[in-house]
């Protein structure tokens, strides 16, 4: 005879004090976001939480898959503070001027007596000088691209912190099988990672780059015979298990394919603002503001750049091109404002019941990417065809960038063809 939770571990919640007391014992690993994030939070926020990561000593571990993904795209976390710099400066030049124009204008109209006139534009320009000051105040903080990794304090304490601690590759054989049991799990919908389906075609690693983190992080706990807490800044339904939007804990298979994996040790899964927030379990101290900054979300913390009229075109033309049909939901789902249901692209593209639409965002990402690599677009631009899982499993929606629904949408014919739609938009 069996108990309640035998079989079912996975649906057991877990409470504050088996957290806190995971934090003093468990091997606790750590994903390429939360490496990453350190680039987008404030310099305080950083310093914490590296802070906290640091008291885990050698219970931390960071696998080969995460490590890979940081240096794959440190650069882009990085961002190029000069150019946000000058780009704001040069606002502030332009609405300077134009702020004291307009005052200029009224004063005339409404026969401003010279003296108040002269008080007004003083204080336009104390603001103006105020706000440039806060920006380049700012800029001793940040690094750039070029910036060499020894003056690179973020990569030097990760470089001292994690020695010894990242998870070596296992041989070719090895990794060439996780990387086909990760394919298989997308395709089966099973966790982690079967939402990065998108991935399959654009990376070395195809969609299985969390299930090598996963993995990894399993094995480096089971070796101990120790419970494990993955810290990961990834809030994606393939990780998280989520009743409507109240997040419960991991996934209940992940939790209790680990409870199998170690012989009934248990699996926690936590977010860079969960760490911060327990910080006096491993008695550091950390700045209140810090868990506001890592609060933040991803689209706050690293907002996406915006396609413009050029690359707009050149994405449609392409796909047009190919006689995708990908062309036609974008300009319908930009003329609804912004979202296109999955009946609606059943409709559109002819499907029959039974297709799956797996991989069908693909054309777009493909075409994405090359135009990234030809330099004609920033690498976090967001995507053009977004899938939406609201149930965690099934592509219920896809969503076209706002920008692209306010250039489609001052045009006077919705579903012309790309070249004439977006030629159009570009001569106004």
């Amino acid at each position: 005879m069996n108990g309640l939770f035998d079989g079912f571990e996975g649906f057991r919640v877990l409470a504050d004090e088996d957290i806190d007391r995971a934090l003093k014992s468990a091997v606790v690993a750590v994903d390429a976001n939360v490496l990453l994030n350190l680039y987008r939070y404030n310099t305080r926020t950083a310093k914490d939480l590296l802070a906290v990561l640091e008291s885990f000593g050698d219970r931390l571990v960071v696998p080969h898959q995460a490590v890979n993904e940081f240096h794959r795209n440190r650069l882009t976390a990085v961002g190029n503070p000069e150019g946000a710099t000058a780009e704001a400066r040069g606002a502030l030049v332009k609405n300077r001027k134009s702020t004291s124009d307009a005052l200029g204008r009224w004063a005339k109209q409404v026969a401003l007596d010279d003296t108040e006139l002269v008080r007004l534009r003083a204080a336009v320009d104390r603001l103006y000088d105020d706000l440039v000051a806060a920006i380049g105040g700012a800029e001793p903080d940040r690094i750039h691209a070029a910036t060499p990794a020894a003056h690179d304090q973020i990569l030097s304490r990760l470089a001292g912190m994690l020695e010894g601690r990242v998870i070596s590759r296992p041989s070719d054989e090895i990794w060439k099988n996780w990387i086909s049991e990760g394919q298989r799990r997308v395709d089966a919908q099973s966790p982690p990672g079967f939402l990065d389906a998108d991935k399959a075609d654009r990376l070395p690693e195809g969609a299985s780059g969390d299930y090598l983190v996963w993995v990894q992080a399993c094995e480096a706990a089971c070796q101990r015979g120790l419970d494990l807490v993955i810290v990961t800044g990834d809030e994606k339904d393939d990780w998280w298990w989520r009743h409507r939007h109240v997040v419960v804990g991991p996934r209940p298979e992940l939790t209790q394919e680990f409870f199998d994996l170690s012989d009934g040790r248990r699996l926690f899964l936590l977010r860079p603002r969960d760490l911060l927030q327990r910080s006096q379990t491993l008695n550091v101290e950390v700045s209140p503001d810090s868990l506001a900054d890592a609060d933040r979300t991803r689209e706050e913390l690293d907002p996406a750049a915006q396609w413009t009229v050029d690359t707009l075109r050149e994405l449609l033309r392409r796909l047009d091109q190919e006689g995708q049909v990908q062309a036609e939901v974008i300009r319908v789902a930009a003329e609804a404002g912004g979202v296109i249901g999955r009946d609606e692209v059943y409709e559109l593209c002819g499907y029959d019941d039974e297709r799956m639409l797996r991989g069908f965002t693909r054309p777009t990402k493909r075409i994405t990417a090359d135009l990234q690599r030809a330099g004609l677009l920033p690498d976090n631009v967001a995507p053009m065809l977004k899938p939406l899982y609201p149930d965690g499993v099934r592509a219920s929606a896809f969503r076209v960038p706002s920008e692209v629904v306010e250039i489609l949408a001052s045009l006077a014919d919705p579903l012309a063809r790309s070249e004439d739609r977006v030629e159009a938009a570009s001569n106004p």
